[in-house]
């Protein structure tokens, strides 16, 4: 309930919605876009959520040298401020009252498109169509539509970012391994006195460290150079490092499985000699930074995409189901758990990275032409996708379908907001 309604919030607070020119104090005159300002204001949030992430990093060594009571205790720390601080901040957000959601719609929608034989169309040309009003009054039909063509066009590209957010299983079970093959292939490696869960906070690490220079190098210099990286191409780079990371486990693994005292058992509780391969657990930072990288690419993007491509009111939805994610991979991993084991440990890791391989080319000509469409976000208190006529109850603003190109009296002006000039 909390972990999707963070991200709509945070890109609430942004009040440019269309590209406009304003001038710095410096005196320039400069484009704010709004997809550059979602993109940069995801990476500083991201970067926050990681910087957070990384005391796991002194929970270890508390655990390790104290005991577990400071472990939990540091977290709790941190927590107990946070409400104080939702409090004081609540007066200074944007806040948009519940509206209900339009899940019930997206239904009915659904409803009347297969009505009008859209089973035949999934995939082609002319299948959201069916359900616009505009097509349905051209037709000649009486179905109920208490929306608007817009609203059929929202739905659209809500569905086009989850089957977007479909890709993203493989990139998380390469970027931590499936099931616990990584704690696995940690077992069979020299540690020096190190933690085993220390090393895996290399890819909160490399998060933190890369994030400012994707924010102030890498981004700046690409849109200085006219190169429009959009979501889809930075997601498509993200799952193939999160491929070459998965390669990168399969690889360690297999030069342990050769040079550990128990061969292709070597996590299987081996006590032949040292126990352990001749190789240093720190490589094991090589595909956790991989991972972390590919992260910055795939997770930013995913919270624009989820937030501008939702229906006003399915904001919060759009953007759970791209965290159910993540779900998916624990599921996944639950499920090939009984086969993570030795000897299949190097495959454990060669399949995923094999197939997120094959799914980033697939996943690029799927959804390449996403990136040539405009960046569009849509404002709350200017979309109305309601166009029941009773009473006052529900205002009809100007849409593409009762546009009008007369002049309206300040009157009328005034009276679609509900306010009189009697009064």
């Amino acid at each position: 309930m909390f972990k999707p309604n963070v991200s709509p919030l945070l890109l609430d607070q942004m009040t440019t919605r269309v590209p406009k020119v304003v001038t710095t104090k410096k005196g320039e005159r400069v484009i704010e876009d709004p997809e550059a300002t979602t993109e940069r204001v995801m990476l500083w949030f991201y970067l926050l959520i990681n910087i957070g992430g990384f005391m796991g990093v002194a929970t270890t060594y508390s655990e390790k040298y104290v005991g577990w009571w400071l472990a939990f205790l540091l977290p709790l720390i941190l927590y107990l401020p946070l409400p104080f601080l939702l409090w004081f901040l609540k007066k200074r957000l944007v806040l948009h009252p519940p509206a209900g959601s339009e899940l019930g719609k997206v239904f009915q929608l659904l409803g009347v498109i297969f009505r009008r034989g859209g089973l035949f169309r999934i995939g082609r040309g002319g299948f959201w169509a069916l359900g616009k009003p505009s097509n349905i009054a051209a037709a000649g039909l009486s179905f109920n539509t208490p929306w608007n063509d817009q609203f059929v066009e929202d739905v659209r590209r809500a569905f086009q970012a989850t089957g977007i957010f479909c890709f993203f299983p493989i990139q998380y079970i390469n970027d931590n391994g499936i099931a616990s093959s990584a704690s696995y292939l940690s077992t069979m490696l020299t540690t020096n006195g190190v933690p085993n869960d220390v090393i895996q906070n290399f890819n909160t690490l490399s998060i933190i460290c890369s994030v400012p220079i994707f924010n102030h190098v890498l981004y700046p210099f690409l849109r200085k150079a006219r190169i429009h990286y959009g979501p889809v191409a930075r997601i498509t780079t993200g799952l193939g490092i999160s491929a070459v990371g998965g390669a990168a486990y399969a690889v360690l693994n297999y030069y342990a499985y050769q040079q550990s005292p128990c061969g292709e058992y070597g996590s299987s509780d081996c006590t032949t000699g040292t126990g352990v391969a001749p190789i240093s657990i720190w490589f094991m930072a090589i595909p956790y930074a991989l991972g972390g990288i590919s992260e910055i690419f795939v997770n930013v993007p995913a919270y624009g995409i989820a937030y501008s491509r939702a229906p006003v009111n399915m904001r919060g939805l759009v953007s759970a189901i791209n965290l159910l994610s993540t779900g998916v991979a624990y599921a996944i991993g639950l499920a090939c758990s009984s086969v993570v084991r030795d000897p299949y440990l190097t495959w454990s890791f060669g399949g995923p990275a094999i197939t997120g391989g094959v799914l980033t080319i697939v996943f690029y000509f799927l959804f390449r032409h996403i990136d040539k469409e405009e960046y569009v976000m849509q404002d709350e208190n200017s979309t109305d996708y309601h166009l029941e006529m009773e009473g006052t109850k529900n205002v009809v603003r100007a849409n593409s379908t009762n546009a009008t190109t007369n002049d309206t009296p300040d009157t009328a002006k005034n009276e679609e907001m509900m306010i009189s000039q009697k009064q």
